[in-house]
């Protein structure tokens, strides 16, 4: 009896391979594949666990024997829900699963924008070390965040800021009540201009959808202070990078961090890349060790749920249950 084949055409952590070896054929490549390799692989493939790589309609009609999509991460705008369910095909995602990880490294970016921390690491090496005496720099403790979004990253940061840097919190997210926000440890915004008004620190927690593109654009920004900093450790999309870099080069906001971009990797004529005050990092929030193992093992036991007969964790649609195609 062929075992079923699992495509993970993306390196995720070793633990989460090893909890399928055995009762699958683990295809995961580790020097990547060529685009033929790639489909051919993809065509094989009863599961497979992706990360950032888009599944749409098309790649779904080449993959007859595909029945389950697991999403290594929480959020699933490359991945076709709609697409997979009029064909079949269980969805399922990890929400929270890298949530301490991103939290962190969304704390991390607003301290190294408030810091100048690339200024002053460059300063030291190239030897102008005494430029120190210029430098002054902002700080957390005291400050107003203003959260777009307060789900499972939004709510870690809200509580790292409140109890670790005595910040006040608020956040808008049109999606939760009042108390809801509250227990999640910020106080509830109804209008999103009103709450980049009010802060000091704004961090972008919404996931990607037609009604966020461009959630913060030209118009927001103007309506930021003139000392605050945006971060964005969720979608790059989420921002007009375009509008981003004119108000940064205008000083008309005191920074950026950027976790994200609205093409990943960003092009060499980006203008991001040579605005003032802006720290960037390639979409790395959530890579530590600890959630990698997180990630891979939910990843990996949503397949085993799905071919042992029960449905998964982070199961998406539902509605397919009882029309999935079959894992004989």
């Amino acid at each position: 009896m062929n075992m079923p084949r699992v495509f993970i055409p993306d390196p995720i952590h070793a633990d989460g391979v090893a909890r399928l070896s055995g009762r699958f054929f683990v295809d995961a490549p580790a020097g990547g594949q060529d685009a033929a390799a790639r489909r051919l692989a993809f065509a094989q493939a009863d599961a497979v666990i992706v990360r950032n790589l888009a599944i749409d309609a098309s790649l779904m009609d080449s993959c007859p024997r595909l029945k389950i999509i697991a999403k290594h991460g929480a959020g699933v705008d490359n991945i076709d829900v709609a697409a997979a369910t009029a064909r079949g095909i269980v969805v399922a995602n990890v929400p929270g699963g890298n949530a301490d990880a991103v939290a962190e490294g969304t704390v991390a970016l607003m301290l190294a924008t408030l810091r100048g921390v690339p200024e002053a690491h460059r300063l030291v090496i190239s030897g102008v070390y005494s430029a120190r005496w210029r430098l002054q720099y902002g700080q957390l403790g005291g400050r107003t965040l203003g959260l777009v979004g307060i789900g499972n990253i939004g709510a870690r940061v809200a509580k790292i800021c409140a109890q670790g840097f005595r910040m006040r919190v608020l956040a808008y997210d049109p999606g939760l009540s009042e108390a809801d926000i509250q227990a999640r440890g910020a106080q509830k915004i109804e209008d999103l201009k009103s709450l980049l008004g009010a802060s000091d620190v704004v961090s972008l927690h919404m996931p990607m959808s037609a009604a966020s593109f461009h959630l913060i654009g030209a118009a927001e920004l103007r309506a930021m202070r003139a000392t605050a900093i945006l971060v964005n450790t969720a979608r790059g999309p989420l921002v007009d990078e375009g509008a981003l870099a004119e108000a940064l080069n205008a000083r008309r906001i005191g920074g950026a961090g950027l976790d994200v971009f609205e093409v990943e990797p960003p092009s060499p004529d980006n203008p991001l890349l040579r605005a003032p005050n802006v720290v960037l990092s390639p979409h790395t929030a959530g890579n530590t060790v600890e959630a990698a193992r997180n990630l891979a093992l939910a990843s990996a036991e949503i397949v085993l749920a799905v071919i042992d007969g029960n449905p998964p964790a982070g199961f998406l649609n539902p509605e397919v249950w009882r029309t999935r195609r079959s894992s004989a």
